[in-house]
């Protein structure tokens, strides 16, 4: 209640709820007092925060002729720009003039007071605008995604500890490795047959259609290949030639890389004759024209599944388009007559 005059108690209340970090308005809420009562009484004991006093200190104050020009500024430019830009703008132009910079509640004060602030949907018409709430989103989206992971990381101790034996499957996306149940991996499909290679907090980062999510993995496999199975083996060989020095060694046609003349490295073929060769393509490269090789057979048959089917749904729609036609003879005129619905 507003003009009542605080007691003992509600100042002991009033000082104590401070010190905890509780703000003028939870006060006021907590008393069942209004927030300039609340602060007309530590004003009036100066119980103000030092920090806050020398902050609010710091605020330089507007010369009539700089706030003339800053009402001025914001009127100007307050119909194609937002409370932020016109923020922006005047503290670029303030540090050219030594003049005060300002923060986005003193622009939004200045349009409040000529009528000028803009609604939430009228700010959305805005590229800048739309562009900071989109960073705000997904800084929002990665700290509930780490916060969803740590979770899922302790989960994931819990059930090992549980069962060391249990299936598991690495996530595609963030590579880590999950036990293969339902609180980790999603279906596929409607069907609870086979599970998702994408765990549950990778699976709503997913963008793009399955031919993109696909090549996608593809290419990170291909990625894989290189830089941890041929650095490996290209670590190997050196460590090997080291040992023997004397060693054969033979150079790949296709990626022109030297290798140990090892079976490992080189397949064999036979001759007609009986003896065998070491073949010139290493293994590495005959491995990735056959990865290239099932690749495109499969894409090919995705091709040849999905032509029918968009040649049946195309039939059904050109079948419910067209007109329905219904001929009948007439003995008279031996010509057809058309029945067409929309004439009836």
């Amino acid at each position: 209640m507003a003009g009542r005059h605080y007691d003992t108690e509600e100042l002991q209340l009033i000082a104590r709820l401070r010190d905890r970090g509780l703000s003028i308005s939870a006060v006021a809420r907590e008393l069942g007092r209004t927030p300039s009562g609340i602060q007309g009484a530590l004003r009036a004991r100066r119980w103000v925060d030092p920090a806050r006093s020398k902050l609010m200190s710091s605020i330089s104050v507007f010369s009539p002729e700089q706030r003339n020009a800053f009402r001025e500024f914001v009127c100007s430019r307050a119909a194609d720009h937002t409370s932020t830009d016109i923020r922006d703008l005047w503290n670029k132009y303030a540090v050219t003039r030594q003049w005060p910079t300002v923060n986005n509640e003193r622009v939004i004060y200045y349009l409040c007071a000529h009528g000028l602030k803009k609604t939430k949907s009228e700010y959305m018409r805005f590229a800048s605008y739309r562009r900071r709430q989109s960073l705000a989103q997904q800084t929002r989206r990665a700290k509930e995604q780490a916060a969803r992971l740590r979770i899922l990381r302790v989960q994931r101790d819990e059930q090992y500890t549980r069962d060391a034996n249990l299936p598991r499957r690495k996530c595609y996306v963030c590579r880590e490795t999950w036990p293969l149940t339902e609180e980790f991996f999603q279906h596929s499909g409607r069907g609870a047959k086979y599970f998702l290679k994408t765990c549950r907090n990778c699976y709503h980062n997913v963008s793009g259609t399955a031919a993109e999510r696909r090549k996608q993995r593809m290419e990170a496999y291909d990625r894989h290949v290189i830089v941890k199975q041929i650095s490996l083996a290209r670590a190997e060989r050196d460590t090997f030639l080291r040992q023997h020095r004397n060693f054969p060694l033979r150079r790949c046609r296709r990626c022109h890389e030297d290798w140990e003349l090892l079976l490992k490295r080189f397949p064999k073929y036979k001759l007609p004759n009986g003896r065998e060769l070491y073949r010139r393509t290493c293994r590495f490269c005959l491995r990735t024209d056959a990865r290239l090789k099932q690749r495109t057979k499969l894409e090919l048959d995705r091709m040849q599944t999905a032509i029918p089917e968009m040649n049946a749904r195309r039939v059904v729609e050109q079948g419910n388009q067209a007109p329905c036609l219904v001929q009948q003879w007439n003995l008279l005129k031996e010509t057809p007559l058309i029945f067409r619905p929309n004439e009836l």
